[in-house]
């Protein structure tokens, strides 16, 4: 039996609701090592082409990806740089009630990018990418 509306759980058995549970999750499982591979074969054409955004009927496919930046590589910085400088983007290993380690902020940080050349050279060291995502945004149909 295939209960596709909530009334007709209202109306099924308990070995029916259960069974249609089991195939819903086993369609659930199935679907996502589709979206798995089929996001994985995105992301690897889009880096054979060199692309981080490519149109498609579909919308306009991009590969967003986090960054978060290595704080032993940053620490770097701390040396090459007058400490008015890191006020609002670092804050320094200090006690609490509990050891708090050292922070980067490098939504402000990346400023000292234009420091020079070496702090450029350290940021982009302690860049650490996360994995990347497949996001389709499908554009408004124009003059359809």
């Amino acid at each position: 039996m295939r209960l596709d509306k909530a009334e007709a759980v209202r109306d099924a058995t308990f070995d029916e609701i259960v069974e249609q549970l089991v195939d819903v999750r086993e369609r659930i499982e199935a679907m996502r090592e589709v979206e798995y591979l089929l996001s994985r074969k995105v992301i690897e054409t889009m880096q054979e082409f060199g692309s981080e955004r490519m149109r498609t009927p579909s919308g306009i496919v991009t590969i967003p990806r986090s960054v978060s930046y290595d704080a032993s590589i940053l620490a770097r910085l701390r040396e090459i740089t007058d400490p008015t400088d890191l006020e609002d983007c670092y804050t320094p290993e200090h006690d609490e009630v509990r050891r708090v380690p050292e922070r980067w902020d490098m939504a402000r940080g990346r400023r000292l990018l234009k420091h020079s050349a070496d702090h450029a050279a350290i940021i982009e060291d302690a860049k650490i990418f996360g994995s990347p995502k497949v996001k389709v945004v499908q554009e408004a149909n124009s003059g359809s």
